[in-house]
């Protein structure tokens, strides 16, 4: 989409930003009323039922297969489980919100060294530096609110989900199936269920307390960061690559910080600002499409080649009756 101007405006990216950055401000809320890995379980449920209607309704294929299922279902333990089973038992054990956002939204970094060391994706160097950059941005960002993990356990925990989340967008953009986007998302998210089923009891109560500040800032975590949230980013993985998709991670933190002032009631000062501003030129330049011949709009691979398991977008048609 382009603007008057005719400058590119991203708005695919600034809706996942939004959305993702709403995730810390409801979870923030929900935290607060519900035990955590309660909060992600039943989130987890919800939102494996509604894609999977959606999917329905659209008459999408479904993962099948074992060799298809196995896959798509550690996809889904890595981005969804052990992601943010990790960090929220890190911030039960300790370590402060400000520097788990600063670990989790530093994996664009290590997305883009795996990514490059396996020979799946070339960033120049000014792709470099804008991940440098945005890395920088996010420090700036929560630099007076960062604290120390006080236990290696709890460090551990949070490492664990930077971990899930690296792995779980790398591996996401290398998946090879036909199933639908909805179809897909429900799969990978009900298996995350299955695990997290096992876990969140060992950590606490399974009941969602009956007030409207733990049923609503529920239902937002799991309608809107929890379904809308994993079929932007999947759609974006899918357009973009990994590496420039997750590096819109890099302004999430400023982007909360802004919306937790007039929600929240925490006021916002020039670090936000300054590191609003050096994530966002960090974005700009890691984001930046090398243009190739024949490569369009289509993000780099080694060797000009598709990836050997990414989706096949050919296969993907829209069902009859889909939107």
């Amino acid at each position: 989409m382009k603007s008057l101007h005719g400058q590119h405006v991203d708005v695919r990216g600034a809706g996942f930003v939004a959305i993702w950055s709403s995730g810390y401000i409801g979870g923030s809320i929900a935290a607060s009323v519900i035990a955590p890995l309660t909060a992600n379980l039943w989130r987890f449920v919800l939102g494996a039922v509604v894609l999977a209607a959606i999917a329905r309704r659209r008459r999408e294929l479904w993962p099948h297969g074992l060799r298809t299922l196995a896959p798509v279902a550690a996809v889904g333990v890595l981005l969804f489980t052990v992601q943010f089973g990790g960090l929220y038992t890190g911030m039960a054990e300790g370590t402060p919100a400000s520097t788990t956002a600063l670990i989790a939204c530093s994996s664009p970094l290590l997305v883009a060294a795996a990514s490059a060391s396996l020979g799946w994706d070339r960033l120049s160097t000014r792709q470099w530096a804008g991940i440098a950059l945005g890395v920088t941005g996010v420090a700036i960002t929560l630099i007076d609110r960062l604290g120390r993990p006080p236990t290696i356990a709890a460090l551990g925990w949070t490492l664990l989900g930077l971990a899930g989340l690296t792995a779980g967008t790398i591996l996401q953009g290398r998946l090879r199936t036909t199933a639908g986007p909805a179809a897909l998302a429900a799969t990978e998210i009900a298996a995350a269920a299955l695990v997290m089923a096992a876990w969140a009891p060992l950590a606490g109560s399974l009941i969602i307390p009956d007030t409207a500040r733990a049923i609503g800032s529920f239902l937002w975590i799991a309608l809107v960061p929890g379904i809308a949230g994993p079929l932007l980013f999947f759609a974006l993985i899918r357009q973009r690559g990994a590496t420039r998709a997750s590096s819109l991670l890099f302004v999430v933190p400023a982007v909360t910080a802004l919306a937790a002032w007039p929600i929240l009631g925490a006021p916002i000062g020039t670090t936000t600002l300054c590191g609003l501003a050096v994530a966002g030129t960090g974005l700009w330049l890691a984001t930046a499409r090398r243009v190739s011949s024949g490569s369009g709009d289509r993000p780099e691979r080694a060797g000009g080649q598709p990836h050997r398991f990414a989706v096949d977008h050919d296969r993907l048609r829209p069902a009859r009756g889909s939107a």
